[in-house]
């Protein structure tokens, strides 16, 4: 379980993967975290989720069917969402962090994902 979290802050975690196949058991292991994962297989999915405002974090694959999770997040931060926003991807280039990071993005983390990064780029 992350330690680093003050007790008042949110656990709700927003999880955005078209890939069934990593996006189950990466929302498993979060859940296991303590994490209140909401999951969505696309940003349609997500935007339209009047809940997701509430959440404090974000972990998003930057390639998504219907669009790219900088994009996703850009329009995230426009309509007032400010929490800790983690990109996972496989190709993570200088221009792709630097745009991640110019979108408000903590940290990328590359796949394969390994649970210690990543719980790392939540806690940070």
């Amino acid at each position: 379980m992350l330690q680093s979290f003050a007790p008042s802050e949110t656990r709700r975690l927003l999880l955005i993967e078209d890939d069934e196949d990593i996006r189950r058991p990466l929302h498993l292991m979060l859940q296991s975290e303590g994490f209140e994962v909401r999951s969505f297989a696309g940003i349609g999915a997500l935007l339209a989720d009047l809940k997701s405002q509430s959440a404090g974090f974000l972990v998003t694959d930057y390639q998504l069917r219907d669009g790219d999770g900088i994009d996703m997040l850009r329009a995230m931060r426009q309509s007032g969402w400010q929490g800790r926003a983690v990109l996972i991807t496989g190709c993570a280039t200088d221009a792709l962090r630097a745009a991640a990071s110019a979108s408000g993005f903590h940290h990328i983390v590359e796949k394969p994902l390994r649970r210690h990064e990543l719980l790392q780029a939540l806690a940070n």
